[in-house]
């Protein structure tokens, strides 16, 4: 796997491959369609979606540690597709660790957001990248912030605030967070999908959300589903991964260690 590739990926910061073909095809209008595919019933969150003059007040789920195993599949829009294992450790708002592990067996990259940087090793190629995060939102033009790449994968809510529009009934972010930020949600109130369209830049994201947890505790229902594509004038990648195992127990570490014998590259 191209491990540019890869960082782009991990780096979706909002959104996705929807399941409708009306999505695709409406890519080059002004904003893209929601997708209105049935789903299973989802458990009411009472604490989310409550409109206040134009202003929604944000219930996010309110877990503090968050480890997953996702089953993945990867389309990378040039005729390659990928299958695997990734792992995420999550520390809310703070730390963001990644696996991600072939098909076959064997780990091929690993990684850690923290401190307002990314790093990630290409266990294939023995390189080594660190790009600050300030730096990878100005050079891809995607919102590269922690919180949001995690609220990605949970099935949140990416921006801190979010308004209503009464002329076309929808939720919008605002713009502090992303130009071009919307979020639709289920009759229960959770996310069924985020999207960004950027048309300044030329990008398309997009995020859909299947089915959740249900646990009893409400704060705990993450995305059991979760559908991305990210598409730009000249690609698009899709990454559709499921919830296969997990825990919301304190996680003792987060290991991450640079071997003397990688190479350090730059990516700009």
């Amino acid at each position: 796997m191209k491990i540019l590739a890869l960082i782009t990926i991990v780096l979706s910061v909002s959104s996705c491959y929807s399941q409708k073909q009306e999505l695709l095809k409406s890519a080059n209008s002004e904003n893209a369609t929601f997708t209105s595919e049935k789903i299973a019933p989802i458990k009411q969150n009472t604490n989310l979606g409550k409109t206040m003059s134009g202003k929604v007040e944000l219930g996010h789920l309110n877990w503090k540690e968050f480890s997953g195993r996702y089953d993945v599949d990867i389309e990378m829009g040039d005729g390659q597709s990928y299958n695997g294992v990734m792992s995420f450790r999550m520390k809310k708002d703070s730390i963001f660790w990644f696996s991600i592990t072939a098909s076959i067996g064997f780990q091929i990259a690993k990684g850690i957001i923290q401190n307002d940087t990314l790093q990630i090793l290409d266990l294939l190629n023995k390189h080594y990248y660190s790009v600050p995060l300030n730096l990878l939102q100005e050079n891809t033009q995607l919102p590269a912030r922690i919180s949001a790449l995690q609220r990605l994968f949970t099935g949140e809510v990416l921006s801190d605030a979010v308004y209503y529009n009464e002329t076309d009934s929808s939720f919008r972010g605002d713009n502090a967070f992303y130009s071009g930020y919307r979020v639709q949600f289920y009759p229960s109130n959770y996310v069924s999908q985020n999207a960004i369209n950027d048309d300044v830049n030329g990008r398309k994201l997009w995020a859909d959300y299947g089915e959740r947890l249900s646990l009893e505790n409400p704060d705990h229902n993450v995305s059991m589903e979760t559908k991305l594509i990210l598409k730009n004038a000249l690609n698009t990648i899709r990454l559709n991964v499921r919830l296969k195992t997990y825990s919301f127990e304190p996680i003792p570490s987060y290991p991450f260690n640079v071997p003397s014998s990688y190479t350090p590259i730059n990516i700009w």
